[in-house]
C-alpha cells in the first residue's frame, strides 16, 4: 500500500488498522522502499506546511486542559482588589494635589548663602533671592515680605503689597504694580538702630543708587 500523509496522520493518532500500522512501521524502516512509495506532495506546498498542518490535526484531537476553580474563583475577586486600589490611589493623589496647593500658597525662601543667589519660578513670576536675603510670599494676597537684595522678573502684569521686615516687621506696608517685560530690584536693609528703607525699581533706574551699590547689583544679578 501506498503510506500517504493521511496514513501518517492516523497512525501518529493511533487510529491505523493493524495492516496499516504494520505498512507504516515497515516503511519507516526501510528508508529506500518509503521513498519510492510515498504519496508526491502537492505542488507548491512546503514540507514546513505539512508539518503544521500535521501538528494542527493532532493537537486538535488531544484532551483540552481544564480550568482550575481556584483560577475562576480569584479572577473576579482580583477584579475587585484593583478596583479599590484605583479608587484609594485616585482619593489619595487629590488630597496630595489639594494640600500641596494650599501649601503653595504662601513660599518662604531663605538664602543663608553668602555668595550665591537662590531663584525660585512661579507661573506669575520669577525671583532671585540674593545672598543671605529671604522672602516670604503669599500667591493668594500678594503679600510680598523680604529682607536684602531680591530680583523680580514678572511674567505677567501683578500687584505686590510690599514689606521690607528686615528691622521693622511692623514697618508699613505700600502696593505696587510690576509691569510685564521688566525686572525689578527690591532692596531692604536695616538694624535696629538704622532702619532701612525700602527701596523698589526697574533695572533702568539703577543709576539712580550709588556707584558701590549699583556696581554690587549688577555683578550679583549679572544685569
Amino acid at each position: 500500500m501506498n503510506i500517504t500523509k493521511e496514513v501518517i496522520e492516523r497512525y501518529h493518532q493511533g487510529l491505523c488498522t493493524p495492516e496499516e500500522e504494520q505498512a507504516v512501521e515497515k516503511w519507516l524502516e526501510d528508508d529506500e522502499e518509503g521513498v519510492s512509495e510515498i504519496a508526491p506532495l502537492p505542488s507548491g506546498e512546503s514540507k514546513f506546511k505539512i508539518q503544521d498542518d500535521m501538528w494542527a490535526d493532532i493537537s486538535a484531537s488531544l484532551p483540552q486542559p481544564k480550568q482550575s476553580p481556584f483560577t475562576s474563583f480569584f479572577k473576579p475577586l482580583w477584579r475587585q482588589v484593583a478596583a479599590v486600589l484605583l479608587v484609594t490611589i485616585a482619593a489619595a493623589l487629590t488630597i496630595f494635589i489639594k494640600n500641596r496647593s494650599a501649601h503653595q500658597n504662601v513660599i518662604v525662601v531663605n538664602n543663608k548663602s553668602e555668595i550665591f543667589n537662590q531663584d525660585l519660578h512661579e507661573r506669575a513670576y520669577s525671583i532671585s533671592i540674593g545672598p543671605k536675603s529671604n522672602v516670604e510670599i503669599n500667591n493668594e494676597t500678594g503679600q510680598f515680605d523680604f529682607c536684602g537684595a531680591v530680583l523680580i522678573n514678572p511674567k505677567r502684569d501683578i500687584e505686590l503689597t510690599i514689606h521690607g521686615s528686615c528691622a521693622r516687621p511692623d514697618a508699613k506696608r505700600g502696593k505696587m504694580v510690576l509691569k510685564k517685560g521688566l525686572q525689578y530690584i527690591a532692596l531692604n536693609y536695616g538694624s535696629a538702630s538704622q532702619p532701612g528703607e525700602v527701596v523698589i525699581l526697574p533695572e533702568t533706574s539703577l543709576t539712580g543708587l550709588p556707584p558701590l551699590m549699583q556696581r554690587q547689583l549688577m555683578s550679583q544679578f549679572d544685569i
